[in-house]
């Protein structure tokens, strides 16, 4: 598993770099998650996701599931949880329309359900906290574990 590790340049322009959110206890998250479906590997928003979350926390290290080369979903399943347990926030990449796939959903599920702070990339590449967003699982029949749920954040982000 690899991880990316922030440069270590000091910013002393004065702008507040921690605006996306902090994590438990009010300080900054010390390891972010990228979550995001395969098929958003590699793209232009995939790279923007990852320099918007090691902008707004520079001393954080980012972990992104691309990174991570997880090869099968038993792969995700047995690795996961250590991961998982490691993490201060998790940011959620979504498609183009607010798609999540099936296994990006437990990854938010599992975050949040061990008090985990998460944020979603929406236009912009802004960060929104995902309390403030709403998820809907498409319909049965019409879901798929690539099409799992659509993540709505607030107008403006």
């Amino acid at each position: 598993m690899s991880v990316t590790i922030p440069s270590t340049v000091r910013h002393d322009d004065g702008e507040d770099r921690h605006s996306g959110g902090t994590g438990s206890a009010g300080r900054a998250p010390a390891v972010v998650y990228l979550a995001a479906a395969r098929n958003t590997y590699g793209t232009v928003a995939y790279r923007l996701a990852l320099h918007r979350i090691a902008s707004t926390w520079p001393e954080a290290v980012v972990m992104d599931a691309d990174a991570c080369g997880f090869i099968s979903r038993a792969d995700w399943h047995l690795r996961w949880p250590f991961i998982r347990d490691g993490l201060d926030g998790l940011v959620v990449l979504c498609e183009g329309d607010g798609t999540i796939s099936y296994d990006t959903w437990l990854e938010v599920r599992d975050a949040d359900g061990r008090g985990i702070p998460v944020w979603l990339v929406g236009r912009q590449s802004l960060l929104a906290p995902a309390t403030v967003a709403s998820f809907r699982l498409y319909p049965t029949g019409v879901r798929s574990s690539r099409r799992w749920a659509r993540a709505e954040p607030p107008t403006g982000h």
